[in-house]
């Protein structure tokens, strides 16, 4: 019987239960699978046969820990997925940048490194942004994410000093699409499983359920599906040919085109129960590849 360990945190000791689905088909492998929670210290990997990163969801508010954790993982006698490497890469949305240079339609971004001085009022001016989104580049959940005007950014300076004091920052230009709804778009080894689209709360911009967005079931265009199968083999590409176990492709849709919001490679939500048949196809996925 193989021993699973499903990476999770403190706050979620037995997972959500969206997973339930996946735990079941991989019980029906023969699989155990087993809630760990990713920082408790006397943890040992290498005691499984395999680690699966699941809903790890407060690692980015403790950078130093899980960077020791990753580091763990890579020495302990044990397989991960996502790899080590594909964890650190995707934990830093500067990836986004690394996308863009292989063509993938993205968000206009400006890339501020920690310490930068820049004045966001001057930023906005210099590219023409009327409207933008700050967020750091190492976060999940609209963690310390604001909406900016124009009009505001001289107001909102002492925030974003502070900001960009600690940490690596992205300022994207706003794409008002995201009041249509965000696309995420499931692919498991490297093909398409289902979608979903996130809803925004009347009047905001961001789509996760603790801000009051709302989830749909629905089915894209065949381009859509595509195109988003573009960003994952353009991320395959940029991990040297790995090929994520699994990946969330998000993103909005400007004229036709899939422009890419974030690619989640760490602890996406895969809302399995969007479709009765997606825990089955992940663990049928992760059985090919031990």
């Amino acid at each position: 019987m193989t021993d699973v360990a499903l990476a999770t945190a403190a706050e979620l000791p037995s997972l959500i239960d969206d997973e339930d689905a996946f735990r079941t088909a991989l019980e029906a492998r023969d699989i155990t699978a087993e809630p760990v929670v990713w920082s408790d210290e006397p943890v040992e990997w290498g005691e499984f046969d395999a680690v699966l990163v699941r809903t790890i969801w407060d690692y980015y508010r403790r950078a130093n820990a899980f960077d020791a954790w990753l580091d763990r993982l890579d020495c302990a006698p044990t397989t991960v997925w996502n790899s080590v490497r594909t964890l650190r890469w995707n934990s830093h949305k500067f990836y986004l940048r690394d996308l863009a240079e292989r063509g993938v339609p993205t968000l206009q971004t400006a890339y501020l490194d920690r310490g930068a001085g820049v004045s966001l009022d001057g930023l906005m001016a210099d590219r023409g942004w009327d409207e933008v989104v700050v967020k750091p580049a190492m976060s999940a959940g609209a963690f310390e994410t604001k909406r900016i005007s124009r009009a505001d950014a001289d107001a909102a300076q002492t925030w974003f000093e502070d900001l960009i004091a600690r940490r690596d920052v992205l300022v994207q230009r706003f794409a008002d699409e995201i009041e249509a709804g965000e696309w995420s778009l499931v692919f498991f080894d490297g093909a398409y499983s289902h979608a979903v689209r996130k809803h925004p709360e009347a009047g905001d911009f961001r789509v996760q359920s603790e801000h009051g967005g709302r989830v749909t079931a629905e089915s894209p265009q065949a381009g859509l599906v595509e195109q988003a199968a573009d960003v994952v083999a353009a991320v395959t590409a940029e991990l040297r040919g790995q090929v994520p176990l699994y990946a969330r492709v998000d993103g909005i849709v400007r004229d036709e085109i899939f422009r890419l919001v974030e690619i989640e490679l760490i602890e996406p939500e895969l809302f399995f129960r969007a479709d009765d048949g997606a825990g089955d196809r992940l663990a049928e996925a992760f059985v090919e590849r031990r």
